[in-house]
């Protein structure tokens, strides 16, 4: 009787560990032998009921309109999915249409969010490789026309390869950064080496996702004249800028305004408020 419970018990803890797969994926399939930059693209449509999973899978040609889709079906054990291609839904209908039947072994990484494994045909010889898919919103469609192009992909690669997660763990990563103030010398523009690491840090969020901004307020204190401080609160936003710009930010992601002395922090009456107030302020856009 004890056993009976026991092995319930386990059954229980394993089937609540199940990875849900349901929804849709985005990413790229190479075929053994291919950069990945030339890797083709595949959406995954995935539902699942337990310990099976059903859907349709599209794979198009990188920046062609070659394209096949095809109806599936699989199984999931814990974190991993085993999926064969059983018919074709729709093709462009040539010879370089990616029709060839395949089955996969993926695995989710809870650490970077991809769904990754390995890939081989069961009608076409030699035609295997690696598949790299992360959860989005692009649905699987059956129709000639792409819903999108193919820009993502070649922004993914660059995200992938720099060793980033998957997009919804660098959107987590987003919505948990904490801004702070970068302080600055009395009548400097020049940024203290102990703020690097934070800079660092928010420049890996600002790369990983692609359509986000940043905006870069310099300021001052009070001594100076008004000329002067708005002169010297755009060098250091400036400098900010060229920092992220040296570690591979986009200059289209990074935008600048600079205040002079007009909207201090703190008073301008003590050493430590005067501080305070040489800062370059920072929010995502």
């Amino acid at each position: 009787m004890e056993k009976a419970i026991l092995f319930i018990l386990l059954c229980i803890s394993f089937c609540s560990n199940a990875q849900d797969f349901s929804g849709n994926w985005s990413g790229i399939i190479i075929t053994n032998g291919q950069d990945i930059k030339d890797a083709d693209v595949i959406y995954l449509e995935i539902s699942s009921n337990v310990n099976k999973v059903s859907g349709l899978s599209r794979i198009e040609l990188l920046d062609e309109v070659e394209f096949a889709v095809k109806a599936y079906e699989g199984t999931i054990k814990r974190n991993t999915i085993s999926i064969s291609e059983k018919t074709l839904k729709r093709s462009s209908n040539t010879r370089k249409s990616p029709v060839c039947k395949l089955t996969y072994e993926l695995e989710f990484d809870d650490s970077t969010a991809y769904l990754k494994g390995r890939f081989k045909s069961t009608d076409c010889r030699n035609n295997q490789g690696e598949i790299v898919l992360f959860r989005s919103d692009h649905n699987v469609s059956t129709e000639k026309d792409p819903q999108s192009t193919h820009l993502w992909k070649h922004r993914f690669v660059k995200a992938y390869n720099k060793g980033y997660p998957a997009p919804e763990l660098m959107k987590i990563e987003q919505q948990n950064f904490k801004f702070q103030p970068i302080y600055f010398d009395h009548d400097m523009s020049e940024i203290k080496p102990e703020f690097y690491s934070y800079l660092n840090k928010m420049a890996r969020v600002l790369d990983g996702i692609h359509d986000l901004r940043v905006e870069i307020t310099g300021h001052t204190d009070a001594v100076g004249t008004d000329l002067y401080n708005i002169g010297l609160s755009e060098r250091r936003a400036k400098a900010i800028r060229e920092y992220f710009k040296n570690q591979g930010i986009e200059p289209e992601k990074l935008e600048i305004d600079f205040k002079g002395k007009r909207q201090p922090i703190d008073t301008n009456k003590t050493k430590e408020g005067k501080q305070r107030n040489r800062r370059v302020d920072f929010k995502f856009i």
